[in-house]
């Protein structure tokens, strides 16, 4: 047995906590990779039932899936293309399109005058991140595309942080006043745009006067978020397996690849079918370049390797290492001499974006 469980209640406390701060501010709820894992449509699902209608996620496929399902809610993609088949894709199954460049506008623009209809767009700003987006010092790019591409209706306008987690805000002033800029600009020439919006999870948490119109919540819905929790959120989501074997091993004996552990005292080792293809101790890479980024890096690893960093499963009432390296399909547990038997229920926390989308996800 595996199953990924959720707690609706913690969820349902997380939204509305989520729906508090944001007070008369729109919530995009973006629910990429599968819902952040607790499952795509489960997951949004469980959001229109609790008053947030406006969904998005980071992929063509995704946005496709979504809309398919026939719910009420708007769904906006994230990714920019300018590939004609995506693009008219998107169109056909009236998806709110991210316009990135002004290739993909022009090509939407064609697409929809042939089908005879109103594409909604939202612009996307590039302020810093230097991925999707027009760059924001392009305003006279932006303005005309805007003019120019009359089968487009702009619902929105926005950008994102790339460094909004940071304990340092230099980074994320300097993008919110380059989308300020822009948004000036555009009011300056007479151009309404209902939606401007900036705002991720992180930037939500520490900064009201950068809601403006719309934020875009993801990650902090599972209370998993990289900035101090100021608000209460709960982390949702607990992986759930069986131990299938138990064996009594003697003192000295290493245990999994490598033979990396090897056993302080004799003790029995519980055997559960867990590894790291269930999505268990898989993290984000760190993709940081800078010097004093490897250098609060190793400062951190240093850290680590002073206290105990180890995984812990859950057992009854009581939390037990994980020994040896990880494997795919398999980890060992040492149980010492408790009282446990096959068969037994074991909890493990974990981010559910890791964990694979072949497990079962069990709302509760």
């Amino acid at each position: 047995m595996k199953v990924l469980e959720i707690s609706s209640e913690d969820l349902e406390f997380n939204i509305e906590t989520i729906k508090k701060r944001a007070g008369n501010t729109k919530i995009i709820a973006v629910i990429k990779g599968n819902g952040y894992g607790l499952g795509l449509k489960e997951f949004a699902e469980f959001l229109l039932q609790h008053g947030i209608s406006d969904l998005a996620v980071s992929s063509v496929e995704e946005a496709v899936e979504l809309k398919k399902l026939n719910l009420d809610a708007t769904v906006l993609c994230l990714e920019s293309t300018a590939i004609r088949e995506e693009i008219e894709e998107l169109l056909d199954n009236d998806v709110t399109i991210t316009i990135g460049n002004l290739e993909s506008a022009k090509t939407l623009n064609e697409l929809a005058k042939e089908k005879n209809k109103k594409a909604h767009v939202h612009l996307k700003i590039d302020t810093g991140f230097s991925r999707y987006g027009i760059l924001y010092s392009n305003k006279e790019e932006i303005l005309n595309t805007i003019k120019e591409c009359t089968s487009l209706f702009v619902d929105g306008v926005y950008s994102h942080f790339s460094y909004a987690y940071s304990k340092k805000d230099d980074f994320m002033n300097l993008q919110f006043s380059r989308f300020m800029s822009v948004k000036n600009f555009l009011e300056a020439n007479d151009i309404s745009i209902p939606i401007y919006h900036i705002a991720n999870s992180s930037a939500f948490l520490k900064n009201e006067e950068m809601f403006m119109d719309a934020v875009r919540i993801g990650s902090a819905f599972l209370g998993r978020i990289s900035v101090e929790n100021t608000i209460g959120l709960k982390r949702i989501g607990i992986l759930k397996s069986r131990v299938v074997e138990i064996k009594k091993l003697e003192k000295g004996t290493t245990i999994g690849y490598g033979n990396s552990y090897k056993l302080k005292k004799s003790s029995n080792i519980a055997i559960i079918p867990l590894g790291y293809a269930d999505g268990l101790n898989v993290g984000n890479r760190n993709d940081t370049f800078k010097f004093i980024d490897k250098l609060r890096l190793l400062k951190n690893s240093l850290v680590y390797f002073l206290k105990d960093d180890r995984i812990y499963v859950q057992i009854k009432d009581k939390k037990y290492p994980v020994v040896g390296k990880i494997g795919m399909n398999h980890i060992a547990v040492n149980i010492g001499n408790d009282d446990i038997k096959i068969g037994e229920e074991i909890k493990i926390d974990v981010s559910p974006i890791f964990v694979s989308s072949k497990i079962r996800r069990e709302y509760i």
